[in-house]
């Protein structure tokens, strides 16, 4: 038997019987391009943890209805992870979601640096988040991660610096020959991963980082391309402190 079909549902069903009608976007994907037949079963999710076990009990070019057969929640990864990376060319930025998706990314930040070569104007905000939303759906149902990355407006660097969260370890990809390892922290609740511009961060928000607390940790000698190091940097801490 290959791989169930995975799919994404608007409303958690909350019980084994329960009939739901997909989104008419995954429903004509299932039933057009997947071919999906009467009596099929497939996996829905929701983007919280839930993932559901579904007979297909009638279908229709933009219309499928099923019932639910098992329900499963995942506990999210811990501690939460934020990746905080800086806007880059073109659609340097949204080509990260995929991986950071699957690798468990809790929570994407575009920041505004100093040396940033991208960005995109607040009107354009709503159309830009419906797309990263599609991206990390897409991402999960590819991967089976039960768990959508929420998605911030972009924000300053030293704003953000300037906000920190309760129980939150601030850490920042850097150069710099003053860097630290990743260190196993049993009380962390939430990481925050910082990535700068290829440009590299200038000395005034290096300076402002360790005056605010954050611990700077090195992936390498070498100078990674943005896209590069935050992959690298959520699997380092997958290694390292997820639990």
């Amino acid at each position: 038997m290959g791989r169930l079909i995975r799919t994404f549902i608007n409303r958690s069903p909350t019980k084994v019987g329960d009939e739901i009608l997909l989104p008419e976007n995954e429903a004509i994907h299932l039933s057009r391009v997947l071919r999906l037949q009467i009596g099929e079963r497939f996996k829905a999710l929701d983007g919280k943890g839930g993932s559901f076990l579904v007979e297909c009990l009638d279908i229709s070019r933009s219309e499928v209805r099923g019932q639910i057969l098992s329900l499963n929640h995942s506990p999210p990864l811990l501690p939460e992870v934020r990746l905080v990376i800086a806007l880059g060319k073109a659609n340097k930025w949204e080509d990260l979601i995929r991986p950071l998706t699957e690798l468990g990314v809790t929570r994407l930040t575009p920041l505004i640096t100093e040396r940033t070569e991208g960005t995109f104007t607040k009107d354009k905000l709503g159309d830009k988040k419906q797309r990263w939303i599609k991206i990390a759906q897409e991402a999960c149902k590819q991967s089976g991660n039960p768990w959508m990355p929420r998605f911030d407006e972009p924000v300053g660097f030293s704003e953000v610096l300037s906000q920190p969260e309760a129980n939150e370890d601030r850490w920042i990809a850097s150069l710099s020959e003053k860097v630290v390892s990743f260190r196993q922290n049993p009380k962390m609740q939430k990481l925050s991963i910082f990535i700068g511009p290829e440009g590299g961060w200038s000395q005034e928000e290096e300076a402002n980082a360790r005056n605010c607390g954050c611990s700077f940790f090195s992936l390498g000698a070498h100078v990674l391309r943005l896209e590069t190091a935050a992959v690298s940097a959520l699997a380092v801490a997958r290694q390292f402190v997820l639990r």
